[in-house]
């Protein structure tokens, strides 16, 4: 075969895992395929496409995928090569379309693994079994995943990253305070809770990191939810959240109305404010008495109000007497 008839061929290696780094690196992955092809008189290398610790779930996360797919566009690309349906995509859907479309511009995927070669593929069954089997080695991995999660809640080590105020120590990831962020916390907690408006808590939390020289500046979504965490009071529930998977294909994150099993961990980690402050800032929360605009209140409403502020001017004087190692 002449150089002018030989297969513009690329291929395509990913890793995104310690299993994979272990038994076939990234850099394995590249060295073998560019001699494979270097040593095939049939086959022109046009480049090793790589897309190296990037979850294989879906394309959108995979910049050399899309590389590659575009430079087929293009035509300069007529074969590629790689190792595994499970490799090359996850997700059934966009496996199958990605396929179908690369083999409508006469581009040909072989996978080494199933001995698949697209362009002798007498229809698109056997694609779309290998594909729900990539997907379900997908489902394998998130489900394993998942169970690790669980384990290590059971054991009351929570898995997300620390609320505000807190850091993450040792491998039984401890909660433990950061006196700078808690005292921001407080003093939310306490503003709240003497009833001052969210324009006014944000400015003062702003003042303080300022002060700080954290750079971070507060908004009112993330304030609110700031005043509506249990971990201000020492307890962590897991799975407030759930990620699911949308009717395109996408994840996104919904609140967990029993898809998934809630832990509470009671008395994870060192409080930050009372019970009693915590619940009286919910009742403002509830009834939306921290709003700009509110100027008028109903009888109930003045009552919550009347016990939040006793209750943060005495936590307040509680937080004075402890910096000061004195007791009221």
């Amino acid at each position: 075969m002449t150089e002018m008839n030989r297969i513009p061929t690329a291929a395509y290696c990913r890793v995104s895992t310690k299993r994979d780094t272990q038994d076939g690196s990234y850099e394995v992955q590249r060295t073998y395929y560019e001699k494979l092809i270097e040593e095939d008189p049939k086959l022109e290398l046009v480049g090793i496409y790589g897309d190296h610790g990037k979850s294989g779930r879906y394309m959108s996360g995979r910049t050399e995928l899309k590389r590659l797919i575009k430079d087929c566009e293009a035509g300069k690309v007529k074969l590629i090569l790689t190792k595994s349906i499970s490799r090359f995509a996850r997700n059934m859907m966009e496996c199958v379309d990605t396929i179908r479309h690369l083999k409508e511009i006469g581009v040909t995927i072989r996978f080494e693994r199933e001995n698949i070669d697209t362009d002798k593929m007498g229809g698109e069954l056997m694609l779309g079994i290998l594909a729900t089997i990539a997907q379900e080695e997908s489902n394998s991995i998130s489900t394993n995943m998942s169970w690790s999660r669980r384990k290590h809640l059971e054991k009351g080590q929570p898995w997300n990253v620390p609320r505000y105020g807190y850091v993450s120590v040792g491998k039984e990831h401890k909660w433990e305070i950061v006196p700078k962020e808690a005292q921001v916390a407080r003093k939310a907690f306490y503003m709240a809770g003497m009833c001052y408006k969210y324009p006014e808590i944000l400015a003062e939390m702003n003042r303080m990191e300022e002060a700080n020289g954290t750079g971070r500046i507060w908004k009112q979504g993330p304030l609110g939810n700031l005043l509506r965490s249990e971990n201000y009071i020492g307890d962590y529930l897991a799975n407030k959240e759930v990620a699911i998977i949308d009717e395109n294909g996408q994840v996104k994150r919904v609140k967990n109305r029993g898809q998934r099993d809630q832990f509470l961990i009671e008395e994870h980690h060192e409080p930050i404010v009372s019970k009693e402050l915590y619940a009286v800032v919910q009742e403002l929360l509830d009834h939306v008495i921290l709003g700009a605009h509110r100027t008028k209140f109903s009888e109930e409403e003045d009552e919550i109000m009347t016990r939040a502020m006793k209750l943060a001017a005495r936590e307040k004087t509680l937080w004075k007497n402890t910096r000061t190692g004195t007791h009221s």
